[in-house]
């Protein structure tokens, strides 16, 4: 074992100095100031970020955010992967392959594998015969997630399992040879802040960080353990818009510090420019401490279109042991971006909720029609012409030229029909009138006009259009201010019109304490056009109707949400009653409510720990025994220790519907 570890130790020592003159290790350099390493995966990925001089740990926006800053993985638009390749001294390969799954709500998940290999290591025995080859490679597998907590700041955390496979020596009784391996976990943290301000010179800044290695991840070398150095990037930029907005200039900033003893501090500086987000052009700038050798400067190009992005580096400086280095990573959007799906999404709403209000409408305005038409009909052959006229007008007004099966037609005729005879009873009063003297006819003329107001004022009294039939007694007494019939009509319409107000008003006083607030809210309405001119009354009822429309707001979510529950469609109405606990987030059945649509639009099987599979087994036994109560009661207990086992819930909601059933005769009786 000791020997194992010997050539383990070596073979390490090797691969550090091959990525050293890389540029990997931030170790050494011209003069050789410096000693040590930083992490072995420290190499940066993704030609964007090396063309930017390295400055990517708030300007990350593609699949390589994982690396950078898990943070920034809420920056990355759609379903997309990416891939990076290098070859490095000695045969080298370091490759990185990574997957971002954005989603509307509950922020990005992303994860990648980053790979260092060394294939075909010749092994030698002592007398320096060929035993043959072996390999020697570190993964690092990793998984991260980002968040947006609010506007301005988005967090990310990346776990990280790092898998090392190394040659052993060879064992001399079996003949073949060895082979060592071990794993660690490590993860990092990361923070992106968004400029709040909207002025020209402040808005559009990122600042943000990644410290990378917060937990930190060891492999066993030689005698000691190798431990990944923590490393903190702190940086900024910022885009610069062009134009119309479809083209701009990035600007990026990078600090690095390592806890690593004896390698610099680093500073990174990144600029691009992008014409109309499909051709890109980057430089970047490497300072290594305060020596002026450092990694120099940094070129690259990309290109967008249909999805995916090409991206081209060259990197240059004394760390590419007097050459310049060349990359080049691909990368892949898959379906739509996140705006995109919510746009469909809210389109779709908006749609649905426009439906149901044409329907709502319309049978609305066909209840009026028919009804309308047959009182209107019924008036009319019972010679009773101005409550028709009254009848007729009410349908009239709904004809707004979409007419569907509604036969408007019909109504015309009618009301031309209920004109005539209008025309002629009037004619004939008139004639009449004409035989008799000029004051007689005066006062019949009078008197005719008194009581055609007054019959349509008491038509529009008795339908309860109570201020049509004021504005018909007032026209009734500027013939005769006195005509006592046409007073007492007025004044009981004056009455019954104040009490329809207070009736409405009352009852939707009512509804309101019941927690029926559309409906009460359709009862105020409905007050308003009758209390037009009494402006006390008036401005009590608008204020009412702005306090309730606020709060039908949040009425409709939870509608919504019980709604897209008896569908069965959990994630729709969890998503909703999330929404409405933001209005109220200390309502106990609200948080319910939430819990148990979470869990079964994420229920799934699973297999119980022997703790939960024992209390199952417990409400079985209660449930076979038809001891309902007892059933649910150790299905919940089980819940509370498995809340996304799809056994479980089923199991509960069966032994609440047996409850139910079995509870149905003694109700009935």
């Amino acid at each position: 074992m000791k020997k194992h570890k010997v050539v383990l130790y070596f073979l390490d020592m090797v691969l550090l100095c091959v990525l050293a003159t890389n540029g990997f290790g931030q170790s050494g350099g011209a003069t050789n100031e410096y000693g040590g390493t930083t992490d072995i995966f420290d190499y940066p990925v993704g030609a964007r970020a090396m063309a930017l001089g390295g400055a990517y740990v708030t300007a990350a926006d593609d699949p390589f955010s994982l690396y950078w800053n898990p943070a920034t993985l809420e920056n990355v638009k759609a379903m997309s992967i990416g891939f990076y390749h290098t070859g490095l001294s000695g045969g080298t390969q370091y490759d990185f392959l990574s997957y971002v799954y954005p989603t509307i709500s509950f922020g990005s998940f992303a994860a990648g594998v980053l790979r260092l290999a060394l294939s075909d290591i010749p092994n030698r025995a002592r007398d320096a015969s060929y035993l043959g080859s072996q390999d020697y490679s570190r993964t690092l597998y990793m998984v991260g997630y980002g968040k947006y907590l609010f506007k301005w700041l988005s967090i990310g955390a990346t776990a990280k399992i790092e898998h090392l496979n190394t040659p052993g020596y060879f064992d001399e009784l079996s003949g073949s040879l060895g082979s060592y391996s071990e794993s660690a976990v490590g993860g990092d943290f990361g923070l992106i802040f968004s400029s709040p301000f909207s002025r020209a010179l402040l808005r559009n800044w990122l600042i943000g960080f990644n410290y990378q290695n917060v937990i930190q991840r060891s492999v066993q070398l030689s005698d000691k353990k190798e431990y990944s150095p923590r490393n903190f990037r702190f940086g900024l930029s910022r885009k610069f818009y062009i134009g119309n907005g479809t083209s701009h200039f990035l600007f990026a900033f990078e600090s690095d510090n390592t806890e690593a003893k004896y390698v610099p501090n680093y500073l990174h500086f990144g600029g691009e420019f992008g014409f109309k987000e499909i051709f890109m052009l980057r430089v970047g700038y490497n300072k290594r401490g305060s020596y002026a050798d450092g990694y120099g400067m940094t070129y690259g190009a990309g290109i967008r279109y249909l999805g995916f992005q090409l991206d081209y580096s060259y990197w240059s400086g004394v760390d590419m042991f007097f050459e310049g280095s060349h990359r080049i990573s691909v990368s892949a959007n898959i379906g739509k971006t996140r705006e995109q799906k919510i746009t469909d999404r809210e389109a779709r709403e908006l749609e649905r909720i426009q439906e149901e209000a044409r329907k709502s409408r319309e049978e609305e305005r066909r209840n009026i029609f028919y009804t309308g038409m047959a009182q209107a009909r019924e008036y009319f052959e019972k010679a009773d012409y101005p409550r028709a006229f009254s009848a007729i007008n009410r349908v009239l007004v709904l004809d707004d030229g979409s007419n569907g099966d509604l036969d408007f037609q019909q109504a015309r005729d009618l009301a031309a029909q209920i004109d005539e005879a209008i025309k002629r009873q009037q004619q004939l009063a008139l004639e009449n009138e004409i035989a008799k003297t000029k004051q007689e006819l005066e006062i019949q003329q009078q008197q005719q006009l008194i009581r055609e107001h007054y019959d349509k004022a008491m038509a529009f009294w008795e339908d309860e259009q109570y201020r049509e039939a004021i504005v018909e007694c007032d026209r009734a007494l500027q013939y005769d201010p006195n005509d006592k019939a046409v007073l007492d009509l007025r004044k009981m319409a004056d009455d019954d019109l104040r009490n329809k107000i207070n009736d409405l008003l009352s009852t939707a006083n009512d509804l309101y304490k019941n927690n029926r607030t559309f409906d009460a809210l359709k009862y105020y309405n409905d007050a308003l056009p009758l209390a037009s001119g009494i402006e006390e009354v008036e401005s009590f009822i608008q204020g009412r109707i702005n306090l309730l429309d606020n709060q039908l707001s949040f009425q409709n979510l939870i509608r919504r949400a019980v709604d897209y529950e008896n569908s069965r469609q959990w994630e729709e109405a969890a998503e909703l009653y999330q929404q409405a606990l933001r209005s109220k987030p200390n309502n106990a059945e609200l948080q319910r409510k939430y819990k148990e649509a979470h869990a079964r639009a994420n229920a799934r099987q699973m297999e119980m720990t022997p703790e939960v599979a024992r209390i199952y087994t417990m409400g079985v036994r209660a449930f076979r025994d038809e001891k309902f109560d007892e059933a649910i009661k150790y299905y919940e207990q089980a819940l509370d220790k498995q809340p996304l086992n799809k056994t479980i819930l089923n199991a509960l909601d069966y032994a609440r519907n047996q409850k139910r059933r079995a509870n149905i005769p003694s109700e009935t009786n």
